[in-house]
């Protein structure tokens, strides 16, 4: 019996082989972990600290006997404890938050579960973020220093148009240069909004009483739909108001419903909607217009995207409207959704937190 016992628990060469071979390739995993300059941490299904690389050790000062410790002894910031909180699919995104041992150093901070296990990644992004604010500055004196020149152009040219004895192949040529002009006016303002909104990380926020904004919004689409002769109509299903910036989403949602406006055929049918959901509170734009092919709509808030750069200049866009869109509703954690059919129309849905919303009575 002993004998057989014996044979049964002995490994063949090839079991010890193939043993051998994914013990060696663990080896090497492990040893390319460790040699990473980013920190990359394990975590338990308590979010307790299991395992850590160098790169980890220096940057949180873990110890031996750190093993099993919560994460949040070591990072004690508020927006990694929300996003560490957060669902799975706000997880892929990351969070970049400032060193808590040095306010001048940036980290992104990216978790990946992995059944009840989290892996952990810390980036140092300081480069980056560097080279995105001089980015930023870089275009807000650009568009700063341009905006005085070009009025001073469309100044001139407005006189020089009114001439009622001007050849008529000047005068072309003046409405043409009247027109550009006004165009480079357009994208220097839009550039300057969208780098005051990057600039600026925190606004004022103020109770909003958005029945009264959306009806502002509705007032502006009229008298803007009036070359269009479209039907507009304004729902508002819910009296609940917002905690915001007033002026900011003035501006966001006002653009989300012109683009509907311009990208509608005449005589076609646009919504504009206000309602309350489970998550917080729904602002939407409905038409029946041209469409968007769906390979388009992953890009649609990059800055100067066009679908049609033809179609977009002809109606006076600058191809900067749905960016400034995003980064407003990015500073009230409000997400937008688009959905589209090409030939049957768009909905551009925003998604404002339970967080921000207040209803009249607590506004």
């Amino acid at each position: 019996m002993s004998t057989i016992m014996t044979k049964n628990n002995q490994q063949s060469p090839s079991e010890s082989v193939s043993h051998q071979h994914a013990s060696d390739q663990l080896t090497k995993i492990r040893s390319a972990l460790l040699a990473l300059r980013d920190a990359v941490i394990l975590l338990n299904q308590d979010d307790n600290v299991e395992w850590w690389n160098q790169s980890a050790q220096d940057l949180l000062s873990l110890q031996v006997g750190d093993a099993g410790k919560s994460i949040f002894d070591f990072i004690r910031v508020p927006e990694f404890r929300q996003y560490y909180q957060a669902t799975t699919t706000a997880l892929s995104e990351g969070v970049h938050i400032e060193s808590w041992q040095d306010p001048k150093r940036y980290l992104k901070c990216e978790l990946t579960p992995f059944g009840d296990q989290k892996l952990l990644i810390i980036y140092d992004v300081t480069r980056l973020q560097h080279l995105e604010e001089m980015r930023r500055d870089f275009v807000a004196n650009v568009s700063h220093e341009l905006r005085t020149p070009l009025t001073v152009m469309m100044g001139y040219l407005e006189n020089f148009s009114d001439q009622p004895d001007m050849p008529p192949h000047w005068r072309r040529g003046f409405e043409l240069m009247s027109q550009q002009t006004a165009r480079m006016n357009r994208i220097v303002n839009d550039l300057l909004l969208l780098s005051r909104i990057e600039i600026e990380e925190t606004h004022e926020l103020n109770y909003i009483d958005m029945t009264k904004l959306l009806t502002h919004v509705y007032d502006d689409a009229q008298a803007y739909n009036q070359a269009y002769g479209h039907i507009i109509h304004l729902q508002i299903d819910t009296y609940d108001g917002l905690y915001g910036s007033e002026m900011y989403l003035n501006s966001a949602l006002s653009n989300l419903v012109i683009n509907a406006i311009k990208y509608t055929p005449k005589g076609g049918n646009i919504t504009i909607s206000w309602t309350k959901t489970s998550e917080g509170c729904r602002f939407a734009v409905e038409d029946n217009g041209i469409g968007i092919a769906a390979e388009h709509i992953a890009r649609l808030t990059e800055r100067f995207y066009r679908i049609d750069k033809g179609r977009s200049r002809a109606t006076g866009g600058t191809g900067l409207g749905l960016a400034i869109v995003k980064h407003v509703l990015y500073q009230h954690e409000a997400s937008l959704q688009i959905e589209s059919v090409e030939g049957v129309g768009s909905t551009f849905s925003v998604v404002f937190p339970a967080a921000y919303v207040r209803t009249a009575s607590t506004g």
